[in-house]
């Protein structure tokens, strides 16, 4: 992560002292553009687009998946930057590192609790990232506030310190503010902690005023939302939106709009791999002369020159499905390549990017399952489209443009760009098919089923129109099923594979039956953590079914019996709230959310084992008549 106090754009010299690291891939995530970041000099904000041009622009960290930028309307996809050290030197090389800048810009001197800005009163330090105060003869480097306010549009700005510590007064004016933050010391309470003016009085008592409020909804009721948009050096006018007191390190500060799509055949064969590569000088080629630019190509890698045109003539048929493409039908591909056997071969030194061996689940389980699949070569593409703030905006890779134009989603640049930031998680991963007659018979025999989901569809719907979002999809029983079990088998299978519940990541594909096309209803449990490189095997190995059996009997086993029970299972839907969950709790479903789709909500453990009540039975039998294998 480069220093960047000022635009990145306006930096002159090559070499630069960093302010701290981040892992590649959380550029498009975690601390994603519009983060807040806190690093070893202070809290930092990645930039926009513009000011990643030159950090990103080297072809080597160039990526594509043709069915992502078709969605998302871009040609390719790029990278986050490598840092490059000068040797002999603490520094690196500006063009190899993300650009940021401080944010907030308030700091707080931990020993004299004196708050304020860069040049009032505190002063840059030698290394170009602190701030110091000078107030002491010692070097004290300060520390970034507590406290930011943002809008559900996006826009952030530093908390009014100034206007808060004097709105006590009658004329709210200060000349000359002094700022300090203290706190009464009698308990950790924001109540506790107030802010004091030194430079004036009321009543012969310094300006003070209590930070017990400042979370309140009306708090900043008198403030505008300036519209400020830091990450691109900006302002939006006219903004209508509240503003809202936020902490600083809490996650609702930022939510990333991530899309992803598995590669998949064709564009994950090695002839489409080697065309991919030479992409953009291709697209500048009359098609007349595409077979002798392609000659060379071919006599390099061993293949046919017809093999060559028909892959890039492919990919350009994907690519021009980018107006009826959408991610439903994207998911139903992945699906289809996913319950089939696929191993393509190696040509000219090129690995292709899927690899698919498709199994009959054990005898045990062919009652509930139809088809296993063991992908021991997968790679997905996740792209950072844009983000929200206060709330997640949940929204489909083709309607993210329509999302930044209406105004929901932050965009990551002043500009449409063709391209968007990327990481790519090459690893392995098990799918799971339910047996579609199987759950529809289940659905038909248990008409308490239905109604006990319609009440969380009916939760889902009305927290998506109060936050001001459609969703996509409806909660079904299939989905609720499908959903449960999914975080059910990562908590068991993350003991048994050697990776971690949060190096593990869930992939659903779930739709009701339509006049076109048949029901979905598969997991894919994949290694969601590019840290892991390739395939250990240790995932992919347990789709065998002398492993896979014990495996979902112990899942199940575990889903029968919570330690929150019977509290948890007793879960009435209608008093889920926020959650839009029935029994799930972090005794039994809930997964770091990393690992799951959907903030971990719409989940009920119940549609696996029955409810207590027994109004209807789980999919897999109830507890009381299943003792053979719960036991």
């Amino acid at each position: 992560m480069a220093r960047a106090t000022r635009s990145p754009a306006t930096m002159t010299t090559d070499a630069i002292e960093p302010l701290g690291a981040v892992r590649r891939s959380q550029l498009t995530s975690t601390f994603g553009i519009g983060a807040i970041i806190d690093l070893e000099k202070g809290s930092f904000m990645p930039m926009g687009l513009e000011d990643w041009e030159r950090a990103t622009g080297l072809p080597s960290l160039s990526i594509g998946e043709p069915r992502l930028q078709a969605m998302l309307g871009v040609s390719h996809f790029r990278l986050g930057p490598v840092k490059e050290d000068i040797p002999g030197t603490n520094q690196v090389r500006a063009r190899s590192a993300a650009p940021a800048m401080r944010f907030p810009e308030w700091h707080e001197c931990p020993r004299c609790h004196r708050i304020g800005k860069q040049g009032s009163p505190f002063e840059l330090a030698a290394d170009g990232g602190r701030l110091v105060c000078l107030a002491h003869q010692a070097t004290v480097y300060t520390t970034p506030v507590r406290f930011v306010t943002a809008c559900r549009h996006g826009h952030i700005s530093d908390f009014p310190w100034e206007w808060w510590a004097h709105k006590e007064r009658p004329d709210g004016i200060c000349d000359a503010p002094s700022l300090y933050l203290g706190s009464y010391g009698r308990s950790a309470s924001l109540a506790d902690l107030h802010v004091t003016c030194n430079a004036c009085s009321i009543e012969g008592k310094p300006t003070r005023s209590s930070l017990g409020e400042a979370f309140s909804p009306d708090a900043l009721s008198a403030f505008n939302c300036t519209g400020f948009r830091p990450w691109l050096y900006d302002r939006e006018e006219d903004c209508d939106q509240a503003v809202r007191t936020l902490q600083r390190g809490a996650s609702n500060v930022h939510f990333g709009v991530v899309c992803s799509s598995l590669s998949i055949p064709p564009a994950s064969e090695a002839v489409s791999l080697i065309v991919q590569e030479i992409r953009p000088f291709l697209d500048g080629v009359p098609e007349a002369t595409l077979p002798a630019v392609l000659s060379g190509v071919a006599l390099q890698h061993g293949v046919s020159v017809d093999s060559l045109l028909a892959a890039y003539r492919q990919l350009r048929g994907i690519e021009t499905r980018s107006t009826s493409l959408t991610e439903y039908l994207a998911r139903a591909e992945e699906y289809e390549a996913l319950s089939e056997d696929r191993e393509d071969p190696v040509i000219g030194g090129v690995v292709p990017q899927f690899r698919n061996h498709a199994l009959e689940p054990p005898r045990s389980l062919h009652a509930w399952f139809d088809k296993v699949g063991a992908a021991s070569r997968l790679r997905e593409v996740r792209a950072l489209a844009g983000f929200s703030r206060i709330e997640p905006y949940p929204v489909s890779a083709e309607r993210v443009a329509q999302a930044i134009r209406d105004g929901f989603v932050s965009p990551l640049s002043k500009t449409p760009r063709n391209w968007l930031p990327a990481a790519e998680i090459r690893g392995e991963g098990i799918f799971l098919r339910f047996r579609t007659e199987a759950i529809d018979d289940w659905i038909e025999k248990n008409p308490a089923l239905s109604s006990r989901a319609a009440v969380l569809e009916e939760r889902s719907s009305h927290l998506a129109h109060q936050r001001g979002y459609t969703r996509e999809y409806t909660v079904t029983p299939r989905l609720l099923l499908v959903h449960s079990f999914s975080h059910a088998f990562i908590r068991q299978i993350s003991i048994e594979c050697g990776y971690s519940a949060s190096a593990l990541r869930e992939r659903l594909y779930v739709s009701e039956a339509t006049a076109d096309r048949a029901a979905m209803n598969g997991v894919l449990v994949y290694t969601g953590s590019p840290d892991s490189e390739g395939s250990l095997g240790g995932l992919v190995r347990l789709a065998a079914p002398e492993l896979l059996e014990p495996i979902v009997f112990r899942t199940l086993r575990s889903a029968g019996w919570c330690g929150s029970d019977p509290v948890c299972l007793e879960t009435d839907p209608k008093q889920s709230g926020d959650r839009v969950s029935g029994a799930a709790c972090h005794c039994c479903l809930l997964l770091p959310e990393t690992a799951c789709e959907k903030f971990n909500r719409e989940l009920d453990r119940a549609v696996l084992i029955g409810d207590i009540e027994n109004t209807f039975s789980g999919y897999f039998g109830r507890v009381a008549e299943d003792e053979l294998w719960l036991s």
